[in-house]
């Protein structure tokens, strides 16, 4: 087996209640080589527990300190669900929560992000002055609006979502993508996407400098646009290790072509 130096990494995360909320139902991992977001729902005493749940589940279920395989990363989502469905069990009103982020995983001989999602949290992958959003939401407003048949007066909000862990559906979605020196993900909760737009994203990723400085301007400005959720948001930067980046080579998202790879291409219900 070809052996690879681990990439050299500097992360930072920031989780704040906002300005409306009483209770921070949001939970993060940043603890190589998971860095996750989770968002829970079901108010007070259930949606704090589920995200909680999942992430202390996922973190279990993987060894810190080294690269997992896509096996070992794709238990631990079951894992997280697993826990979910428990403290959901225990509630009269249910419980749950999205779950979202990127794992480092060596696969086929290289390194590479697991990214994972369920439910509208997101994860960015920003380089030089690009950012691309690699996640795709799992609500009924982008759905609707996918499908081509959609009047925008009768939309949902964002709020309304179709995939969480907890719920009925709970299929993952994942993507692999290389390890690149230079490129930043920023993984978050939708507290920061319903008040800070794409523009303000890549201006605060490009301009904002380390991880942590950028995790508090980005907390910032979603409470100074209303703060009208929790915020959670997680910035991880690749220094070295990874492979070289150049201008304008696309997201550089791999094949998932090999059979553990149980939910490879982002879909919609």
């Amino acid at each position: 087996m070809v052996r690879h130096t681990e990439p050299e990494l500097s992360f930072a995360v920031r989780s704040d209640v906002g300005r409306r909320r009483e209770v921070n139902e949001d939970a993060a991992l940043a603890a190589f080589p998971c860095f996750l977001v989770a968002d829970g729902m079901g108010g007070h005493e259930a949606g704090d527990e589920a995200s909680a749940a999942a992430i202390a589940a996922f973190a279990e279920a993987v060894e810190p300190g080294r690269p997992a395989t896509v096996k070992e990363a794709l238990a631990a989502i079951d894992a997280a669900r697993h826990a979910v469905d428990l403290v959901a069990a225990s509630k009269d009103r249910g419980a749950g929560c999205t779950l979202t982020g990127a794992v480092l995983v060596q696969h086929q001989d290289e390194l590479c992000w697991l990214v994972v999602n369920v439910g509208d949290s997101r994860v960015y992958l920003h380089r030089g002055a690009e950012l691309h959003q690699i996640t795709v939401d799992h609500s009924l407003r982008d759905e609707l609006i996918a499908g081509g048949e959609w009047d925008e007066s009768r939309l949902p909000g964002r709020n309304v979502i179709s995939r969480a862990l907890g719920s009925v559906d709970s299929t993952p979605d994942t993507w692999l993508l290389p390890v690149e020196d230079g490129a930043r993900l920023l993984i978050c909760s939708d507290g920061l996407t319903t008040e800070v737009g794409d523009d303000q994203l890549r201006a605060a990723l490009t301009m904002g400098g380390r991880a942590e400085a950028v995790v508090d301007e980005l907390v910032l400005r979603a409470n100074d646009a209303g703060g009208r959720d929790n915020v959670t948001v997680l910035v991880v930067d690749v220094l070295s290790g990874g492979r070289p980046w150049h201008v304008g080579s696309g997201t550089g998202s791999a094949t998932l072509d090999d059979s553990t790879l149980t939910a490879t291409v982002p879909r919609r219900a």
